[in-house]
């Protein structure tokens, strides 16, 4: 079975500070941050940054990710010099705290009878690939929105090396559409996966049916999903990414007993 250290997704608008040194207590390996409030790249000054670098490094804890916020999708050209500039500062602040991946939600694939919206959004691919290329980060689209099939023929079509995938199990559950095939249609893509599913949703990905697709304990067959992790060859980081509704120790701590039994 597929072996991976275990990282935490941190909330925003709580001390960063605190929850790191709290995840390297539960055993966490890596975190993920937002790049909101304090920790958004206009506010978080060079000291700033220093001292975060100087925080991880000293307790052995890395950075997977950041995570970048986004308010609207990527299929229209509305403002999107603004929207890219946004994406491009995040890249670098990734970079400079020591990470090389920035994780976003960019939208929906759109379909191709709709020409104008999937000529936007093909296009602010390709700008948010080559920008994230040239600052030394990839952009992996966080999956929930649409199946691995109709994501990876974009990703394959643009060949940006800027450009990764996500998987996101709870978010793709909550939309009936199976985690495990999302997971082996991605393949080579995939440059980052959560350890979540209906029982460690967040409270905005639940649904009147959680478990989606009718399996039991929670909607997802983890075997099924480690499986097919270790089958594309996966080694990276698993995220657990708590609800933030209850105290994120608990949850990681039985997120990593479930795991370490199987």
């Amino acid at each position: 079975m597929i072996r991976t250290p275990l990282g935490l997704r941190l909330l925003p608008n709580t001390s960063v500070r605190e929850q790191i040194q709290e995840a390297a207590r539960l055993g966490a390996r890596g975190v993920v941050i937002d790049a909101v409030g304090d920790l958004g790249p206009d506010r978080l000054t060079e000291t700033g940054r220093r001292e975060l670098r100087h925080l991880l490094r000293s307790i052995e804890v890395a950075l997977i990710a950041m995570h970048l916020p986004t308010r609207r999708s990527f299929d229209t050209t509305d403002q999107l010099d603004d929207r890219l500039r946004r994406a491009a500062r995040a890249f670098t602040l990734a970079y400079e705290l020591g990470t090389r991946l920035v994780l976003a939600r960019v939208g929906a694939v759109p379909d191709e009878s709709d020409a104008p919206r999937r000529e936007a959004f093909l296009h602010a691919l390709t700008e948010l690939g080559r920008r994230a290329d040239h600052l030394g980060v990839r952009l992996a689209i966080e999956t929930g929105t649409e199946p691995g099939s109709a994501l990876r023929p974009i990703l394959d079509a643009l060949e940006s090396e800027g450009l990764a995938a996500s998987i996101d199990p709870a978010s793709l559950l909550q939309r009936r559409i199976d985690p495990v095939a999302t997971t082996r249609d991605l393949g080579p893509w995939v440059a980052h996966a959560y350890a979540s599913d209906a029982s460690t949703a967040r409270p905005q990905l639940l649904s009147a049916d959680p478990r989606g697709l009718g399996a039991t304990a929670g909607g997802l067959d983890w075997e099924e999903y480690l499986g097919a992790l270790e089958e594309i060859d996966y080694r990276d980081f698993l995220t657990i990414w708590p609800d933030p509704t209850r105290p994120a120790g608990p949850q990681f701590t039985a997120m990593a007993g479930r795991l370490n039994r199987l």
